[in-house]
């Protein structure tokens, strides 16, 4: 007979991990292997409850910046740490040698001003969104790390704070 005690959907994923099952059945715990599943019931500690929900924290800031990053190729992300640094520089000094920006901007038929400008508008934009995440997600994980039992954890919401993206 399993005795049951309630941790939280991360005991279930990490019974079914084990390569066992679990469910309740007309009020009655049954299971894969009643001495295994108890063992892993037993064995499942309040930092593993944590870390399985702030897991759930983090996969929901993914999907946020995946969001915000939505269209955007991997090839041209990795070029805006490149155009950040000559915007920046452009910005101090429009005399400095801006070589990927400048090329952009004669290929497109705009100033290189201009597009500096956008450059570092839109880096705002990102870098804006990012630290709304970050921050969101620091506080959720933070507090989870603060809760004292498996119920607090299994019953945290981290669906607020969020930012609109």
């Amino acid at each position: 007979m399993i005795l049951y005690t309630e941790k939280g959907a991360g005991l279930h994923v990490a019974i079914t991990a084990a390569g066992h099952w679990l469910r309740e059945d007309d009020g009655q715990w049954v299971c894969s292997d009643e001495a295994a599943v108890q063992a892993l019931i037993d064995g499942y500690t309040l930092e593993q409850a944590k870390a399985f929900r702030k897991a759930e924290v983090s996969a929901l800031a993914t999907k946020l910046r995946n969001k915000v990053i939505k269209g955007y190729s991997a090839g041209e992300m990795a070029s805006w740490s490149i155009k950040l640094a000559e915007a920046r520089t452009f910005a101090i000094d429009p005399l400095a040698s801006c070589p990927l920006l400048t090329l952009e901007a004669q290929t497109r038929g705009v100033a290189l001003a201009s597009l500096a400008q956008r450059v570092l508008d839109n880096a705002t934009l990102f870098a804006g969104a990012e630290a709304m995440i970050a921050g969101v997600e620091g506080m959720h994980r933070d507090s989870i790390d603060a809760l004292a039992d498996f119920d607090g954890v299994a019953a945290y919401d981290f669906t607020g704070g969020w930012p609109a993206t």
